[in-house]
């Protein structure tokens, strides 16, 4: 789904390439019971400013259901060393 919904053309599992890897994404707001909804929420509607001044384009094509699913999976992501 991340890649149909192009998350990968800006995102990398890992390591930032655009924006930053869903790995890291997941390290910021792993201990934040809120996450998966503040993230569904970003993917639709984008933002700017939480990872310096990268523009992330909001994604109004993604369902509110797929947002949901891509949040959990992205907070779902290891912790890398």
């Amino acid at each position: 789904m991340a890649n149909k919904s192009g998350c990968l053309s800006c995102h990398g599992l890992v390591h930032t390439q655009v924006g930053p890897g869903f790995a890291q994404v997941a390290a910021r707001y792993r201990d934040d019971a809120g996450a998966p909804a503040h993230l569904a929420a970003k993917i639709r509607s984008g933002g700017v400013g939480v990872w310096g001044r990268l523009i992330m384009p909001r994604q109004p094509q993604v369902s509110e259901a797929d947002a949901a699913l891509l949040a959990k999976w992205v907070l779902s992501q290891p912790s890398q060393p």
